[in-house]
């Protein structure tokens, strides 16, 4: 007699659930970091003996190895606020100023748009929503007005401090 050989197969289906759940977040892409700050870049409007041209205002255009943006989720609000800069400001205006004691501050203008048509009063946010594309550009723009009297010689300056929130 011949041996029965049985084979019975058992299959089962399992289901396997996958997710992840995004979280608003953001990151600044093309800021270099100096002593644990990150640098934004340079405003520098150049060199001239006079600040009275009747052609207009000197300009000035964030200075940077590569344009500074936030990259985040769409539809992430955010703001972007400049402070007073170590010489103070009030209102719209800000100071640069020089080594020397005697020399009188020159006043500036900060704006977000190369217009500059939108100012950055001191220590007032500009907000905003991420657009679909996820990224926003964060230019700087700045203006010194023409000004009546003729500047001291020497090199003025100051120093900002942009905060982005999100």
């Amino acid at each position: 007699m011949g041996t029965m050989l049985c084979s019975t197969v058992y299959a089962a289906q399992l289901q396997v659930v996958v997710r992840i759940d995004v979280q608003r977040g953001c990151q600044l892409v093309g800021t270099t970091r100096s002593a644990g700050i990150e640098q934004l870049g340079v405003l520098d409007f150049g060199s001239g003996a006079r600040l009275d041209d009747p052609a207009g205002p000197l300009s000035a255009a964030l200075i940077s190895q590569r344009q500074p943006r936030l990259e985040c989720n769409p539809d992430t609000p955010y703001q972007v606020r400049v402070d007073g800069g170590l010489h103070g400001g009030v209102g719209e205006v800000r100071y640069l100023s020089a080594a020397t004691p005697s020399s009188q501050p020159i006043p500036y203008r900060i704006y977000a748009d190369p217009a500059r048509l939108i100012p950055l009063p001191v220590d007032v946010p500009l907000s905003g929503r991420v657009p679909d594309s996820g990224s926003v550009d964060l230019p700087l723009y700045g203006r010194i007005e023409p000004l009546k009297g003729i500047p001291a010689v020497g090199r003025y300056s100051d120093l900002l401090k942009v905060t982005v929130t999100w």
